[in-house]
């Protein structure tokens, strides 16, 4: 029987916050076939891992925070103003710019994003830095994020 050394997959995933716990197996040496196995399962409980994100965004004043665009599934946002000012959140899809909701300090927010849609959390303050904590859900492997400065009025 041929035999393979398995390798080590980090114990985390970069894309998350929270750690996926892999079991340590002996630098011994395992059957290809069960090395292939080990491996299957471990990326299946990394790729389950890294279907949500955990983030504590500081937006600078006068700018605004941008999420996803281009993927191609939807993703949920779930979190909270946590921050002394306004925040508006918007849809933006094919250069179309939706207004989703008007979060106040301590508000929350729930929203759903299509295919290719991008997030934005704009601050609505020009002198304060505003404050979001979102987890996202769903397609979150290829999100972009970026910082723009808000549109002129």
């Amino acid at each position: 029987v041929r035999q393979a050394r398995c390798i080590h997959l980090p114990p985390r995933c970069e894309y998350s916050t929270i750690p996926v716990v892999l079991s340590h197996f002996p630098a011994s040496t395992m059957s290809i076939r069960s090395c292939a196995a080990v491996l299957l399962v471990a990326l299946s409980a990394i790729v389950a891992a890294c279907t949500s994100l955990t983030s504590r965004t500081t937006i600078d004043p006068g700018k605004a925070f941008r999420l996803g665009g281009g993927q191609a599934g939807a993703f949920t946002v779930r979190g909270t103003n946590s921050g002394p000012v306004p925040i508006i959140v918007f849809s933006e899809l094919a250069g179309k710019r939706d207004s989703v909701a008007t979060l106040a300090p301590g508000a929350p927010v729930d929203a759903r994003f299509p295919k290719g849609a991008t997030a934005i959390f704009m601050n609505t303050s020009s002198t304060r830095a505003a404050t979001v904590a979102i987890k996202v859900t769903g397609d979150v492997g290829a999100l972009g994020m970026g910082y723009e400065q808000n549109p002129k009025p």
